[in-house]
């Protein structure tokens, strides 16, 4: 049902308000429906993009980040699921070392997630040595959109206001439950009730409006929760470029039973990362290394420059660029970073148009970023050389600290209200649930504890079905 004036429900009380709209929120609504339990969705967009949106988005960045968030992130009906590239994969075990959950807890929820996200390819991870793992990424064209609309349009449980923007979380008994909340729709305050409450609002959001409703109420949560803390990017940054030949590349999969050898004519990339034994062994982070091929051009920079240290080898080569044996590769990485108290969120004094506290946010890279990549890529680069595989050339950055290099990072905004067992470093429990509030969650990238290298989404919406049981367990037992 679509609500267009929250007058006719505000005086009901409904089981489960969620915040926001995009793919978090989607999948527990669904999720929650099929219980028959009535779900009120909160979105402070409309159903299609406005440009003034953007001027509730902007964020006072300090630090390293100078790029322009309003450009990866959505206030509109379903979220950033409209302007998400689609790329899935699950975190491995590795990634959850510091978690209260294990890989194991979300397995369960594999297929319902990729039936919801609309994937048919099966992930992998297999390893090529002891040192390295090749992995793949789905590509989902779901986008929340005017057709689910419509879906909400005729659903019993499921209700959508839109241009509803959400205030603060308000309550009598604070360091016990949420009450109610306050939204703005039409310059109108409205007070709405439910029992329980789901923040889906988005990597950066989330922290920022538990903040103001921290703001507003200082003694609604516990003083020590690290609210905007251990924030984390997943900065992307070219790292190196190469040749490699794919005959023997193939040859060489086959006869250490890696079953997913790739074929280059379909797609034109490979995924790589560390071991969990090579991450402990070289205490780094991990990342996810791309190689993307491309048909080799003996006249280019790349074998100029191989020719001033290999010129043996580079004659060896050419007649295999003409039998088109021999491929370039542009090598770039999805870099992990580690999660510090120093990257954080906070509230900036720039203000919204409803005359609110804008997000401010520091963010440093670190040395750790270069320090992995590097170990990962002189590891595949190692391979290359003792199976003749190819070669590979590094950026010079990778090795000189005093040049600096370009990267891409905010894409996928993870931390702030991060999971956990203790107050002092965690904002959320390993259910999702705000410490010490018994009915209020916290949906989105913004509960990762770590950030792994992967993509987000695919374990945005394990999480989130997870909670989605949860709440429903709660429900039935109340």
């Amino acid at each position: 049902m679509i609500i267009n004036d929250l007058n006719q429900i505000r005086n009901k009380k409904f089981k489960v308000i969620i915040i926001g709209s995009g793919l978090a929120s989607f999948s527990s609504a669904l999720k929650l429906e099929k219980s028959g339990i009535e779900v009120l969705i909160l979105e402070a967009g409309k159903l299609e993009f406005d440009d003034s949106s953007n001027k509730f988005l902007k964020v006072e960045s300090i630090g390293d980040h100078n790029g322009d968030f309003t450009g990866n992130r959505v206030r509109q009906f379903g979220g950033s699921s409209k302007i998400w590239g689609g790329n899935c994969n699950p975190m491995n075990s590795e990634n959850f070392y510091d978690w209260p959950i294990k890989k194991e807890d979300l397995d369960q929820y594999t297929l319902e997630a990729k039936k919801f996200l609309l994937l048919k390819k099966n992930f992998f991870q297999e390893k090529i040595n002891e040192n390295l793992n090749i992995y793949n990424l789905a590509w989902s064209k779901l986008r929340v959109n005017e057709n689910n609309y419509n879906y909400i349009k005729d659903s019993k449980f499921i209700h959508l206001s839109l241009d509803s923007t959400f205030l603060n979380f308000e309550s009598s008994n604070p360091h016990t439950q949420v009450e109610f909340i306050n939204c703005k729709k039409k310059n109108k305050i409205f007070q709405l009730k439910a029992n329980f409450f789901i923040l889906a609002a988005g990597g950066l959001e989330n922290s920022r409006l538990l903040l103001l409703s921290k703001k507003v109420n200082q003694d609604l949560f516990n003083s020590s929760l690290p609210i905007g803390q251990y924030y984390m990017h997943h900065p992307f940054f070219s790292i190196g470029r190469g040749f490699i030949n794919y005959k023997k590349l193939k040859k060489y999969f086959e006869d250490n039973h890696v079953k997913n050898t790739p074929i280059i004519t379909c797609d034109s990339h490979i995924y790589i990362e560390a071991s969990g034994l090579f991450i402990k062994k070289k205490k780094i982070t991990n990342s996810g290394i791309y190689l993307s091929f491309e048909n080799a051009n003996e006249n280019n920079d790349l074998f100029k420059q191989l020719r001033c240290f290999a010129p043996k080898l580079v004659k060896e080569i050419y007649d295999q660029i003409k039998s088109k044996e021999i491929y370039e590769i542009n090598i770039s990485t999805l870099q992990e970073q580690n999660p510090i108290k120093s990257n954080y969120i906070s509230l900036s004094e720039n203000l919204d148009p409803n005359g609110l506290p804008l997000a401010r946010l520091f963010w440093k890279k670190q040395d750790s970023e270069i320090n992995s990549c590097r170990a990962i890529l002189d590891e595949l680069g190692k391979l290359f050389v003792s199976e003749n595989l190819g070669r590979i050339v590094t950026e010079e950055y990778l090795f000189d600290k005093s040049i600096k290099y370009e990267f891409t990072s905010g894409n996928h905004q993870m931390g702030g209200t991060r999971m956990g067992i203790n107050y002092e470093d965690s904002v959320v429990d390993k259910n999702l649930k705000v410490h010490g509030i018994k009915n209020l969650f916290v949906a989105g990238s913004s509960v990762f504890r770590t950030s792994g290298h992967c993509h987000p989404t695919f374990t945005i919406v394990q999480l989130s079905l997870r909670l989605a049981d949860d709440i429903i367990r709660y429900t039935n037992s109340t």
